[in-house]
């Protein structure tokens, strides 16, 4: 009859030594038992908090302070600008490299060449290239913290990235000055950009 007594006690004893344990745990902790569950949902929301404020490099568009878009880019890839030109109404894209958190003009491509296109005798670029029907205006290297485009139907600027594109004058209409550039923000501004303008996280067809 008292054969399983011991091995009751025992485990009794070991249930007492870890309830212990825990209320020491708690006491050091400054935590009430009842309360753990609590913590444990109030540090999840902490650490959901911390990953949406975590500051990711993004490029930056803005608006008269309100945030356009912000896409999320790393040192190395390079994003368009595109645009008509003024003059011979023919497109012209600008290739921009991100670089030690600013940006680099690498190259400009276009399909026609005439006046106010530059060349390297206007000290712009160092090598003119003519290949697969369009020219390559290459070695432009020319660096900027960011700059600001004047919405306009000519040129009609156009951002392009990762897949996606945002046409400038059909977010903010004419006269209006967009500022680009590239900054460590937080991640939730990037939910911020998506919501104000979901067409830009479509992908080009």
């Amino acid at each position: 009859m008292l054969s399983g007594r011991p091995a009751r006690v025992a485990a009794f004893n070991r249930r007492m030594r870890v309830l212990a344990f825990g209320r020491r745990v708690c006491a050091a902790l400054k935590i009430r038992p009842a309360r753990t569950v609590a913590a444990a949902v109030l540090l999840a929301a902490l650490l959901l908090a911390a990953a949406f404020l975590r500051p990711v490099l993004c490029l930056v568009a803005e608006c008269g302070g309100a945030l356009l878009f912000a896409w999320p880019i790393s040192e190395g890839e390079e994003f368009e600008v595109t645009f008509v030109h003024s003059l011979n109404l023919s497109p012209i894209t600008d290739v921009i490299e991100c670089s030690d958190g600013g940006m680099i003009v690498k190259k400009s491509v276009f399909k026609t060449f005439g006046a106010g296109v530059p060349t390297p005798s206007d000290g712009i670029g160092t090598e003119l290239l003519f290949a697969d029907g369009h020219y390559e205006l290459i070695g432009i290297d020319k660096r900027m913290s960011g700059f600001t485009i004047m919405t306009q139907q000519v040129p009609d600027h156009r951002i392009t990235f990762g897949g996606r594109e945002a046409r400038l004058l059909g977010l903010v209409g004419s006269g209006r000055p967009v500022s680009l550039a590239i900054k460590r923000v937080p991640w939730v501004y990037q939910l911020r950009g998506m919501q104000r303008n979901a067409n830009l996280g479509e992908e080009k067809q």
